[in-house]
């Protein structure tokens, strides 16, 4: 038989003719594999040249995954896209992932957290903020290594590793500052979250060391599917700022498209009329021709970081060391004037280019006289 340059537990399991948790368990000395079968799967592994660079055979560790429900079902999804980089990252490692969706009933049922049912994992990584409770109680539960990715508690077993919810926001506040907007309203609601809430803080940071008292505006609470109703445009109104902020900063790029598209509907312009920033770079491109000013995760290093910390504590060599902080990058898109991005000569004129940056003072705009300057057109 031919040797394959790298062999997975996907290439064995179809050698084999079985799946490839079987594999998984008869290489592992696990149960629920015959003997006869283990030979077999073993023998099979060893003929394909499956071992480790060190030339020892790789254990091949099945790690349970853990989502909620409402997660997967947002979209943009950022976390099912950590996901789908810790599973691509696993397999590099030689082990595999099975994938847990909670939902709100499974979730708020803590003190009966059974997962995995059928699958004994070696360990289990937790992606995005659940229920504390729940999550202590899967811990306490299935005792295997715990790795939660963009939340964090205090249990000093635990590695967390998360996304600069704090500092990105604080980076993005300083930059809007230091460009000389003085008119800043944060959109979103801190209590919602811990992520949001660390947001809102670093927001707070950068305008109180100037300061200044930080002016928390409620402004958006409206879902997706409610944005595309006629109604929705008249209730966003009723809580839009009297007078406009020079920017808002919301708490997510999803927050920021909606915000876009009421303040659209109301014939408020961005960037010309009121600046808007998001967080996490879900959005590319909030319209055809318009990329949003945001802060960029960086899932593909936080997934590399969750599986390499979980594989460490799998074999024995650390043990849990609190809170890893994943830094990610202010994006310059067109949606705040003073700080937008340099296009492409394709896109646009050299007039229009990022290097002309407009500094002039103009007279605050608001929700009414901007309905008065779209109906006058």
């Amino acid at each position: 038989m031919e040797r394959r340059k790298e062999v997975r537990l996907e290439h064995i399991a179809e050698e084999v003719g079985v799946s490839i948790v079987t594999v998984s368990n008869a290489l592992k000395g696990k149960k629920g594999v015959s003997e006869e079968l283990r030979g077999v799967i073993r023998e099979t592994a060893k003929r394909m040249g499956y071992r480790t660079e060190k030339g020892k055979q790789r254990k091949a560790y099945l790690i349970g995954v853990v989502v909620a429900e409402r997660y997967v079902k947002a979209f943009p999804s950022f976390y099912m896209d950590v996901y789908r980089q810790a599973a691509q990252e696993l397999t590099k490692q030689g082990g595999m992932s099975v994938l847990e969706v909670v939902n709100e009933e499974q979730e708020e049922q803590w003190y009966d957290s059974a997962i995995f049912t059928g699958a004994e994992v070696d360990g289990i990584i937790l992606i995005g903020e659940m229920n504390r409770k729940y999550i202590r109680t899967l811990r306490k539960n299935c005792r295997v290594p715990l790795v939660c990715v963009d939340c964090y508690d205090l249990c000093q077993d635990t590695d967390y590793v998360i996304t600069d919810n704090y500092g990105g926001m604080a980076r993005l506040t300083e930059l809007l500052l230091e460009a000389g907007y003085e008119n800043l309203v944060f959109v979103g609601m801190p209590e919602a979250s811990g992520n949001v809430m660390d947001r809102y803080l670093g927001y707070c940071r950068e305008i109180e060391k100037r300061g200044k008292k930080p002016w928390l505006e409620k402004v958006f609470s409206l879902s997706s599917e409610e944005t595309s109703k006629g109604a929705a445009a008249e209730e966003i109104r009723d809580r839009l700022p009297e007078q406009l902020p020079e920017v808002f900063l919301c708490e997510s790029d999803s927050c920021a498209k909606r915000l876009m598209e009421l303040l659209s509907r109301e014939g408020i312009r961005v960037p010309e009329d009121v600046g808007i920033t998001g967080f996490g770079h879900g959005y590319s491109r909030i319209q055809e021709e318009i990329k949003l000013t945001t802060y960029e995760n960086d899932e593909k290093a936080l997934a590399y970081i969750c599986v390499h910390t979980l594989m460490k504590r799998l074999e024995g060599r650390k043990k849990g060391m609190g809170v890893r902080v994943v830094e990610g990058r202010v994006v310059r898109g067109d949606t705040v004037e003073r700080i937008r991005r340099q296009k492409d000569p394709e896109e646009t004129d050299s007039a229009d280019s990022g290097e002309n940056v407009r500094k002039e003072k103009r007279e605050p705009i608001t929700a009414k006289t901007s309905g008065r300057r779209r109906g006058s057109r």
